[in-house]
């Protein structure tokens, strides 16, 4: 069941011919279609463009006065295009204006995956215990990348269906749907379209409000190490967060992909100064494992999920990523170089963090870093442990920007129809600077933000990496059949991810009730669901 109506011809004059053709004649069946494959593919590929468009022209009146809508589904003829569209779409590719190539997706990639969500894992390791925390972390990363791999498996199949370049999250979801054997789901694509989109633009805006808390606490913590400020007032978090907002604003207006890969690189490159630092400290002052139990309790596990699946940020700009590459069917490697990078850094930092501080471990890592001389520290470790943190702003910083592509890639085409066209670059610019005061907003106005994140990133990290991958893959392939064993790992996945979603989010709100009922506001406002 495909999206789209294919016209056969079998010459050059097939143009002229169509005029001649009745409407209905035009519309083939999928045992025609198959006896016509081997011709259809020695086509020239503007003959059959040029057919298709007289096709669309002619079957107008007769889809006007039919049955077969948008909204009626179960009606609609569909039949299957050309089985070199992946090819086609990847020439496509090559000539979309801003597309990146292989090494820049790697760094956006890297750039994506790699935020506040690493630097908490420590306190992930210590809510599931010394060798539960690092294996639950090996099987978390396993699953996720295995579901951007079905993610954008499923992406490229459905392109060849329905005939195009490019898909993102919800228009994927939206024509599994269409495809798939389930009635009401074909009427309501459109609506689960949206639903995916939500979830989409929480979890990312969330992201970005935790972003911006982050470089607030950390730059307060660096003024604090400088001489006859370490007992100074300051003022509140807020003159902090103002301090970022017009940067951040000039950074988001930044609008293509391959303006934002020498950002990204020179990030990446901070970013492993920051973190061989911070390795050099921990690996100094390990503990040994036999101190530290080995399993921490199931009460806690949730808190483990909610912060491992946050952690795996970057499901949300996986298929944007994939869908501005140059060459898309090369995207499977870029994702199994960086994911591989990734869980190695996720697992080390992890584990080591956690044998260095115990129980005493921060929600980001990088707050554990001494701000002042002591017994153990010089006066020159503790200024390199002061521009660490420094470093480490200036990278989250540029993350903000990778993140925040994925909200203005859902709102920004609704709203451009609706705005005349001399307009639209202003409009675009207004829609990103108000989106950036959202954020900004949001941070400065809820002393408990970090609670609240909390629960965004369980709810929605969980749906959009576990919960939603699996149900699109069933849908995708189930006109070709599926093997039990699909069946089974897919449903299992989705149980894996519902019963984190409904843990964590029962979690996140008893430490919103919690904390308002304490009136204690949270040292740092991240999703680590941490209580530190």
């Amino acid at each position: 069941m495909d999206c789209e109506y294919t016209a056969l011809t079998t010459d050059s004059t097939a143009i002229e011919e169509v005029e001649d053709v009745a409407p209905t004649q035009l519309l083939v069946s999928k045992s025609d279609l198959e006896d016509e494959t081997e011709e259809i593919e020695l086509f020239d590929m503007s003959a059959v463009k040029s057919v298709q468009a007289s096709v669309n022209q002619e079957r107008q009146p007769l889809i006007g006065n039919s049955s077969m809508s948008d909204t009626d589904p179960e009606t609609d003829v569909r039949v299957p295009n050309s089985s070199n569209n992946k090819e086609l779409s990847s020439e496509a590719r090559a000539f979309t204006p801003n597309s990146v190539s292989n090494f820049e997706a790697l760094v956006h990639l890297l750039k994506g995956n790699i935020g506040t969500g690493l630097l908490s894992l420590p306190v992930a390791v210590k809510n599931a215990g010394v060798v539960v925390g690092p294996a639950g972390l090996i099987a978390m990363a396993v699953i996720c990348v295995y579901c951007m791999h079905m993610l954008v498996n499923c992406s490229h199949k459905l392109c060849r269906k329905c005939g195009h370049t490019s898909m993102d999250y919800g228009e994927v979801a939206e024509n599994a749907c269409r495809v798939g054997p389930i009635l009401f789901l074909r009427r309501h694509r459109v609506a689960v379209r949206r639903i995916v989109n939500a979830f989409l633009l929480l979890t990312q805006l969330g992201f970005c409000c935790v972003y911006f808390v982050f470089m607030a606490r950390n730059a307060e913590q660096i003024l604090h190490a400088f001489p006859g400020l370490q007992h100074a007032e300051f003022p509140p978090v807020q003159a902090f967060l103002a301090a970022f907002l017009l940067p951040i604003m000039l950074l988001c207006f930044i609008q293509n992909w391959d303006h934002l890969a020498p950002i990204s690189t020179v990030a990446n490159v901070v970013m492993v100064a920051g973190l061989v630092a911070i390795y050099q400290y921990i690996l100094r002052r390990l503990h040994s494992p036999s101190i530290y139990p080995a399993f921490s309790s199931v009460g806690e596990l949730p808190l483990f999920f909610g912060t491992a699946i946050y952690s795996f940020e970057g499901i949300g700009i996986v298929l944007p990523l994939e869908n501005k590459m140059q060459n898309p069917q090369s995207f499977p490697t870029v994702i199994n170089i960086g994911m591989g990078l990734v869980t190695f850094l996720y697992v080390s930092l992890g584990f080591f963090g956690y044998l260095a501080f115990g129980a005493h471990v921060e929600g980001s890592i990088t707050l554990n870093l001494p701000t002042m001389p002591s017994a153990d520290v010089t006066p020159s470790e503790q200024a390199l442990y002061v521009v660490v943190k420094l470093m480490f702003v200036f990278c989250i910083f540029c993350t903000f920007a990778v993140q925040f592509y994925v909200p203005i890639n859902i709102i920004w085409p609704v709203l451009k129809s609706r705005v005349s066209h001399q307009y639209q670059t202003v409009a675009e610019y207004i829609l990103r600077a108000a989106l950036v005061i959202v954020t900004f907003g949001l941070a400065a106005g809820i002393p408990q933000l970090g609670l609240f994140i909390s629960l965004v990133g369980a709810f929605s990290s969980s749906a959009l990496a576990l919960i939603f991958p699996p149900l699109i893959e069933l849908l995708v392939k189930y006109e070709d059949g599926l093997h039990w064993v699909v069946v089974v790992r897919n449903v299992i996945i989705f149980l894996f991810g519902f019963v984190g979603f409904l843990a964590g989010s029962y979690v996140s709100i008893e430490q919103i009730v919690d904390s308002f009922s304490r009136k204690v506001a949270p040292t740092f406002a991240a999703p680590t669901f941490s209580t530190v």
